[in-house]
C-alpha cells in the first residue's frame, strides 16, 4: 500500500475510522428513510432487507474504496484487486480447504460452546447473540424463490465482497504497515470475528479469518478470500433454504472422526499453498 505522501499509517487509519462513521451514518440513514416510507414497520422482512444492504455498503464496501482513493494507491496494491495465479495444485488445496472447513467450524462451535462458562457476562452474551438470531429468522423467513434472491444479495454477494475488501483489503494492508504479515493477519481475523457481533460463534469465525488471511496474503489476491467467503455464506443460505428458514445450529459431527480430519485437511491445503506461493 502507498500512502498519502503526507500522511503517516496512524492518520490514514484515524481517517478510515472517520469515513466509516460518517458513510455508515449517511448510507444507512437513506436506507432507514426508505426502509420507513416503503414499509409500516422495520421490523418487517423487506424493510429489514432494506437496513442489512445499506449497512453493509455504508460500514464495509465504501469506506475502503474511500481510502484507497485518500491514500492514492492502486486497487490493486492496496485492496489485491487483481486476479490469483493459481495452478492446478492450489486449485486442489483450495478444494481441500473448502472441504476440511466445513467439519473444522462445525467442530470449533462446539468448543466454544463447552468453553463458555456458567457466568452472568456469558449470559449477556447469550443475549446478545439471540438478537442477531432473531434479526436472521425475520431476514429467513417467507423463503420463496424471489426472496430467497434478496437474501443471496445481502447475505451473501455482499457480505462476501464487501467484507473481505474492509478486513482482508484495508484492516490488513493498515495493519501490515506496522507489524509483520502474520500479526496483520491474526489481527486483521480478530476484529473480524468480533465484528459480527457475534461472540458464541467467536472460534469459528476466527478460524475462518486466518484462513482468508493467509490466502489473501499468499496469493495476493482478494478475489480467493471472496470466493471462499461467497461458498460459506451460500451454504449457509442453502441449508437454511432447504430447512424451511431454519439456519442449523447444532454441531452435528462433534467428537466424529471428521471433526478431527478437517483441521488435518485444512492444514494440509494450507502448507500446499504456502508452499507453492513462498517458493
Amino acid at each position: 500500500m502507498q500512502n498519502h505522501p503526507s500522511w503517516s499509517p496512524e492518520r490514514i487509519a484515524a481517517s478510515f475510522i472517520l469515513v466509516i462513521i460518517l458513510s455508515s451514518l449517511l448510507i444507512g440513514g437513506i436506507g432507514f428513510i426508505i426502509a420507513t416510507a416503503a414499509y409500516d414497520n422495520v421490523s418487517e422482512p423487506g424493510a429489514m432487507r432494506w437496513l442489512q444492504l445499506t449497512n453493509s455498503l455504508g460500514v464495509f464496501l465504501v469506506p475502503p474504496l474511500v481510502l484507497m482513493w485518500w491514500s492514492k494507491s492502486s486497487p490493486q496494491t492496496f485492496l489485491g484487486w487483481r486476479g490469483a495465479k493459481i495452478g492446478p495444485s492450489s486449485w486442489s488445496a483450495l478444494l481441500i480447504i473448502i472441504a476440511g472447513s466445513f467439519f473444522t467450524i462445525d467442530a470449533l462451535a462446539h468448543i466454544n460452546a463447552v468453553l463458555l462458562p456458567e457466568a452472568p457476562w456469558v449470559e449477556n452474551l447469550k443475549a446478545q447473540e439471540a438478537t442477531v438470531k432473531l434479526a436472521l429468522d425475520i431476514l429467513l423467513s417467507d423463503m420463496v424463490p424471489t426472496t430467497l434472491l434478496a437474501n443471496a444479495l445481502i447475505m451473501v454477494v455482499v457480505p462476501a465482497v464487501g467484507e473481505e475488501l474492509f478486513f482482508r483489503g484495508a484492516v490488513q494492508s493498515l495493519l501490515g504497515q506496522k507489524f509483520n504479515h502474520h500479526l496483520a493477519i491474526l489481527g486483521t481475523a480478530l476484529f473480524f470475528a468480533l465484528g459480527h457481533m457475534q461472540p458464541l460463534s467467536v472460534l469459528p469465525i476466527l478460524f475462518m479469518g486466518v484462513v482468508f488471511g493467509y490466502l489473501k496474503h499468499w496469493t495476493g489476491s482478494i478475489w480467493v478470500p471472496i470466493g471462499l467467503h461467497f461458498i460459506n455464506n451460500a451454504t449457509a443460505l442453502g441449508s437454511a433454504y432447504l430447512n424451511d428458514g431454519n439456519l442449523l445450529e447444532e454441531s452435528t459431527m462433534a467428537g466424529s472422526i471428521w471433526s478431527y480430519a478437517g483441521p488435518i485437511l485444512v492444514l494440509v491445503g494450507l502448507y500446499t499453498m504456502w508452499n507453492k506461493h513462498t517458493a
